[in-house]
């Protein structure tokens, strides 16, 4: 990692007084300065955890950031370092999930407003992970002359339904109220294992040495920083950290068919992000979601062979170097 890699963490309050936690992280002696972008975790992971660990291979912003872009990770309301709501202090309760994906496009344009301002450019890149995408493009959606590229990753957009794993008939469905979230069952907000998303990943990796596929050290360093994005992970034994389950909600609603955002009313230049062995993003969606950007200035799907849904992380040979190449290549344009 570059050693004129800086970071800055701060605080932004959105329109409805919410204070949302922003790392900036720069390169102060990149050769040329290029399109400031905004990193968007999904749906029960904090910002730092995906785009920022301190380990080699591990922070997608640091080696944006050595390519002259100057990154904000957001952490979305109820996540990480930001503001959570008051019910996150009490025990869960089988109401209504809290942060739903379309107030986070608030967060979104508390974060984009201000790199707008602090980098001189009218509009910003947006990359998005899982549901995180669907955010980003429904920001741009919104605000089309803020948006200049988008990078769908993992995405999920809601038009065909029939998910596999978000569908009728699955846990996440209230089996009193077909179509609905099961509330009853998940609630508001929910308490998630640190290892929960690494047994996800160990399924994905097609050989039976893990960590000829992914180094080790990620993996430790992914599961820390999910730790130190609670303060009250340590009041539970094992660990456990917060995450707020109006994503979850809308991620069980867009697998059986229901779009939060509609896609041609987006005009942004478009990556789309399908790496062959990840189970969140499907095909048919996809297809669909291409299909609907008849407004894009561009649009350009890659589907990597052989790579997993954490293709950031997995070693630089397994598809990380190849997205990294694809993605400025992109962002170039």
């Amino acid at each position: 990692m570059s050693g004129t890699i800086r970071r800055r963490d701060f605080f932004v309050e959105t329109r409805d007084g919410v204070r949302i936690a922003i790392r900036e992280v720069f390169d102060e002696a990149a050769d040329v300065e290029a399109r400031p972008m905004i990193l968007m975790h999904g749906t029960r992971i904090p910002g730092l955890s995906e785009y920022d660990l301190d380990v080699p291979h591990g922070s997608l912003a640091a080696d944006l950031a050595v390519r002259g872009h100057r990154c904000y990770i957001v952490d979305a309301r109820g996540f990480g370092r930001s503001e959570r709501p008051a019910e996150m202090d009490l025990p869960p309760t089988p109401t209504k999930p809290l942060v739903r994906t379309l107030e986070i496009v608030r967060d979104l344009e508390a974060a984009v407003d201000h790199l707008r301002d602090a980098s001189g450019y009218s509009s910003v890149g947006l990359f998005g992970w899982g549901v995180g995408g669907t955010c980003v493009m429904a920001f741009a959606a919104l605000w089309p002359e803020k948006a200049s590229h988008l990078v769908l990753y993992n995405m999920v957009y809601g038009a065909a339904g029939g998910h596999p794993k978000f569908c009728h008939g699955s846990q996440w469905e209230d089996p009193a109220r077909p179509g609905h979230f099961n509330r009853p069952q998940f609630g508001n907000y929910t308490f998630n294992a640190v290892d929960m998303l690494t047994r996800d990943w160990d399924r994905q990796i097609p050989i039976a040495d893990k960590a000829a596929w992914r180094d080790p050290a990620i993996v430790k360093a992914f599961e820390q920083a999910l730790i130190d994005g609670d303060p009250t992970a340590k009041d539970r034994d094992p660990p456990t950290y917060r995450s707020p389950n109006g994503m979850l909600e809308d991620l069980f609603l867009m697998g059986i068919g229901h779009k939060l955002v509609n896609a041609n009313q987006v005009y942004a230049k478009v990556m789309i992000v399908r790496p062959e062995f990840d189970t969140l993003s499907q095909k048919d969606d996809m297809d669909a979601l291409t299909a609907d950007l008849i407004n894009a200035e561009e649009v350009f799907c890659w589907e990597p062979g052989d790579t997993t849904h954490y293709i950031l992380f997995d070693r630089p040979e397994h598809g990380r170097d190849a997205m990294l190449a694809e993605m400025e290549a992109f962002l170039a344009r």
